[in-house]
């Protein structure tokens, strides 16, 4: 017990450098990328740079607090059920804003726009380890499947309607895998995974039933133009780029502080800075589940694992995105604490401050049976 907890305390401080590392990369990014849009896209870089920076400090404050209270909160119903009728208020009520661009996906809170269906990330995979933390029967195919399933349909089922298709799949994505990571049993694991497979191929084959035009229009194809010049800029920075704020053809790259920060990082550092970027959220990410796998404890198992694969999961829909890999369509997906997006800059601190927490405040557990039984 006493290795694993030194361990621990050491990945801690590594873990800690690391996300400071990659904090002070993507404040680089965003500062440079905001500065090279300004003309095109006439905002004002200093105020939205700003906001950013404030959105840097509230995701601090939320880490902070969900470090200290997340064990507290996982373990305790009362909380977990007010934080899943919380969430899906917040989803309801954003259904009835004023649209913007046709789509209903933000509350107005004064100057300050949050997107609700970015703290879903935080608090399904939440609610859904506590769940799985507290059922007792593990071959249970209706507890261990079909309830988590309907808990996180209804979540799923409001951002469908916001319309927002993107974060509807990376949402079904992240249920499916705390799900997946919640299952103790060999059978209805294998029992979940045919049920996952035959609701993929159904529907894939009827998707015309349940999305729009432009939306399959959208997965369809990708924005050639975009990607086009994300494309140009990473082979104008070459191997080791031109340079920290250097370069200029970034400027002629819609979107690059947010859907295409991945093209100033490409022109600035190269593609071993592009390379290096992403290894730091390998190790990031992994670091996460490897603590928390350590701890022995199945609801920080769970969540971090959930955490760590959304992050993940963000970092490469976007890497492919930036590249202009053919059949990428532009997702709007965040590059995550590196490329702009105040509500994903708030939740994604939180979660991780939420992961360590229970990480830290489980780490002196020695009891293998619960997690292996």
């Amino acid at each position: 017990m006493k290795n694993t907890e030194q361990v621990i305390k050491r990945n801690f401080i590594i873990y800690f450098i690391l996300l400071g590392v990659t904090l002070f990369v993507g404040v680089l990014f965003i500062y440079s990328s905001l500065f090279a849009i300004q003309d095109s896209k006439s905002i004002n870089p200093e105020q939205k740079f700003q906001t950013y920076i404030i959105s840097l400090i509230l995701g601090f404050i939320g880490g902070m607090g969900a470090f200290i209270f997340s064990n507290v909160f996982t373990k305790n119903k009362q909380i977990m059920l007010s934080l899943l009728i919380f969430l899906n208020m917040l989803l309801g009520i954003v259904l009835f804003t004023q649209p913007i661009a046709g789509v209903r996906r933000w509350l107005n809170i004064g100057s300050f726009q949050f997107q609700p269906s970015e703290l879903t990330k935080l608090i399904l995979p939440a609610f859904l380890a506590f769940y799985y933390a507290q059922i007792k029967n593990h071959k249970n195919f209706v507890l261990n499947v079909i309830l988590p399933m309907l808990i996180s349909g209804i979540s799923v089922f409001l951002i469908f309607l916001e319309p927002d298709l993107s974060s509807t799949i990376l949402i079904t994505t992240l249920s499916i895998i705390t799900i997946f990571l919640g299952i103790r049993d060999k059978k209805v694991m294998i029992f979940f995974i045919i049920l996952m497979v035959v609701l993929g191929v159904f529907v894939f084959t009827f998707q015309e039933y349940f999305l729009q035009d432009y939306q399959s229009s959208r997965l369809a194809n990708s924005d050639d133009y975009q990607s086009q010049r994300s494309r140009e800029a990473i082979k104008r920075g070459g191997l080791i780029g031109t340079g920290p704020f250097a370069g200029k053809f970034k400027y002629y790259v819609p979107e690059s502080y947010s859907d295409f920060i991945i093209s100033v990082i490409g022109e600035e550092w190269g593609k071993i800075g592009i390379a290096m970027v992403i290894t730091l959220f390998f190790f990031l990410c992994h670091e996460l589940v490897y603590m928390a796998y350590l701890t022995k404890d199945y609801a920080t198992f769970i969540f971090c694992g959930a955490t760590a694969s959304w992050i993940f999961i963000q970092v490469a829909i976007n890497t492919l995105v930036g590249l202009g890999v053919p059949w990428m369509p532009v997702t709007g997906v965040t590059f995550p604490l590196v490329s702009y997006g105040n509500s994903s800059m708030i939740v994604t601190l939180t979660s991780i401050g939420w992961a360590l927490g229970l990480i830290y405040n489980n780490m002196e557990l020695n009891d293998e049976s619960e997690y292996y039984e």
